[in-house]
């Protein structure tokens, strides 16, 4: 299948909660990988975002002063080698470790019961991002255009890059732009991240069945 039919929903009590897809009212518990801690991630979201900053910053001054540069020479398809296997090992190195982080131990998931499966949802940082705990037209139309577009941007921007640097900056001098440019293989790693790790889509899509089953099964 396309798509992983097991999706990561968020944390409960120590633990990982999943959801089939096709089983949207039976949520499933499996021991949290020690790389998943959301907690973390909400008080160091801001460190690596200040972080990816200020590299970028550092590398737009050095522009003004050549001889800090850390690359001689001029480009040169040794030079289009080198970006494309780092982006080769950004794009596995960020892909295994959130399929580590978030699916692990996914084998060894079991039946959970509903209060986890909430507290899983409640614990998600894209949930928290709304403050309407609803899944709405709007939260959908929001997550097929986020991703959509990251997906776009995943294949265009490389290959942009690459026809850039083949087509315009053949044989000119390297200086300290090639360290964001060396950044680029993080776009399709984030694209086949939202496709098949965590998926917005499927995850509004998952929390949206089990709470209309959940309610149908009430009104019954």
């Amino acid at each position: 299948m396309f798509f992983r039919e097991v999706i990561y929903i968020g944390e409960s009590q120590g633990q990982a909660i999943y959801v089939h897809v096709k089983e949207p009212r039976n949520p499933l518990a499996a021991p949290k990988s020690k790389l998943l801690n959301t907690d973390a991630a909400r008080g160091n979201r801001k460190h690596i975002i200040l972080l990816i900053c200020a590299l970028l910053a550092v590398s737009g001054i050095l522009q003004f002063f050549p001889a800090t540069r850390f690359f001689t020479g001029v480009y040169s398809y040794g030079t289009l080698i080198y970006f494309l296997l780092t982006w080769l090992l950004e794009v596995i190195l960020l892909l295994v470790i959130v399929e580590r982080a978030l699916y692990k131990n996914v084998s060894l998931a079991q039946l959970t019961s509903k209060e986890n499966f909430r507290r899983a949802v409640d614990s998600n940082l894209f949930w928290n991002n709304f403050s309407d705990k609803k899944v709405t037209l709007g939260k959908k139309l929001f997550a097929w255009i986020f991703t959509v577009f990251m997906a776009v941007m995943g294949l265009m921007g490389p290959i942009s890059i690459f026809t850039m640097l083949v087509l315009k900056m053949m044989g000119t001098p390297i200086g300290s732009e090639i360290f964001p440019l060396s950044l680029m293989g993080i776009l399709p790693a984030v694209a086949a991240l939202l496709l098949w790790q965590n998926n917005m889509i499927r995850w509004l899509k998952a929390v949206e069945r089990y709470r209309n089953h959940r309610i149908k099964k009430e009104i019954e």
